[in-house]
């Protein structure tokens, strides 16, 4: 259908996207792992979900390879699965994500206590069984399941309602499912928002309401005290005994203190719950676009393909230069929400760095100077060079 350079070049971009997806994923992974405070539920999450990119990068840095070695080679048949299996994955990973943010803001779920093993199961376990069952389906008229399509090895032509079953309407499911988890997640933070947002502004004016009513009532007592002070004076005197325990009335500065500050930590739990929220929304979210993004093309091809036999030559182009970048997107989404960890975990590692580097060089500076007080103790300033190198021979 296309030429052979058109072909090699549909190669070289699966090579070379799928290169930076499999750089990507190794950066996450090292990143992951040396640093420990980026081991929180969400990133957890892409760290699984990279796994997934892992095999799919690897799936289709093969290119063509596979078909050039034959549709029964085992080669081409162990791309089929990777692809299958892996590149479908991501989406389900991405539907996890979002069922575990949803858990959080309505069921008010601890982030830190899902069950990773268990969405491994699931979003492993799917298309994994459906990938390993195609090893199997094969009929005389259209031969194995795997076989050869334009790109790489994958699930033939003559399967084509397999691959929509197995692949496209699942990974659809998850994209829609997870929009439709994200939205719901989205609204529920931003009427919250409002609503504290409201009870602020009614308990500040309240306060300040609360505020000049207390004004006025200590100015009305001040003036009622002091119109009987000369008429009391001298009895109050004689009546209070030396031991006699003041009662002082709280300022009205420090009533407004105390109303401000219960004010402030209302304001304070909220705005420390909902970040966390609005975090994980975030990461779901781009998540999600990503996955978005990842089979748009895939999906458009397919359906073209479907109303008309010929699929041009730019819709190729598309998914050999989109699909293999699920890495890189994972990785821009790690690095974009870790991005304040890192900086602080590298500032740390470079002070700790300059301070040891200085702490040599003063040690050097000293040493230096103690040898030099060395050799001026031991030798006579009032003796030239010469003098010093005779008497020394001398003895």
């Amino acid at each position: 259908m296309f030429a052979d350079s058109q072909l090699e070049r549909l190669a070289l971009l699966e090579r070379v996207f799928s290169s930076i997806s499999l750089v990507s994923v190794l950066l996450i992974f090292v990143t992951y792992g040396s640093i420990p405070r980026l081991r929180n539920p969400r990133n957890t999450f892409i760290v699984f979900a990279s796994i997934a990119n892992l095999g799919a990068s690897i799936g289709t840095v093969i290119s063509r390879d596979g078909l050039t070695r034959g549709e029964d080679s085992a080669l081409c048949r162990a791309q089929s699965f990777l692809v299958h299996v892996f590149m479908q994955s991501d989406a389900w990973w991405s539907l996890g994500m979002s069922v575990n943010t949803f858990r959080i803001v309505f069921f008010q779920s601890n982030p830190h206590t899902f069950n990773k093993w268990l969405y491994s199961l699931i979003c492993f376990g799917g298309p994994f069984i459906s990938g390993f069952t195609l090893f199997f389906i094969a009929t005389p008229a259209r031969g194995p399941v795997y076989g050869a399509t334009t790109t790489w090895c994958w699930i033939r032509e003559s399967w084509v309602s397999i691959r929509l079953f197995t692949s496209y309407i699942f990974v659809w499911i998850c994209i829609a499912t997870s929009i439709i988890l994200n939205t719901v997640v989205g609204f529920r933070l931003f009427r919250a928002r409002n609503e504290a947002r409201g009870i602020l502004n009614s308990r500040i004016e309240s306060t300040v309401a609360d505020h000049q009513t207390v004004t006025e009532t200590n100015t009305d007592t001040d003036v009622q005290v002091s119109e009987h002070t000369s008429v009391t004076a001298v009895s109050d005197a004689q009546k209070l005994a030396p031991n006699a325990t003041n009662v002082e009335p709280i300022p009205p500065n420090q009533k407004q203190q105390s109303s401000s500050s219960a004010t402030g930590s209302t304001k304070s739990k909220f705005w420390l719950k909902d970040p966390i929220k609005r975090a994980y929304l975030f990461t779901t979210f781009m998540f999600t676009l990503s996955v978005l993004v990842t089979w748009v093309p895939a999906s458009i091809t397919r359906i073209h393909s479907l109303l008309n036999r010929d699929v041009p030559y730019s819709y190729q182009v598309a998914i050999a230069a989109v699909m293999p970048l699920q890495g890189l997107w994972n990785a821009m989404i790690f690095f974009t929400t870790s991005r304040v960890v890192i900086r602080s975990v590298i500032q740390d590692k470079w002070g700790l760095w300059v301070s040891k580097s200085t702490k040599i060089d003063s040690d050097l500076v000293e040493r230096e100077a103690a040898a030099r007080l060395r050799v001026h103790g031991h030798t006579d300033t009032t003796d030239s060079g010469s003098d010093v190198e005779l008497r020394r021979l001398a003895r």
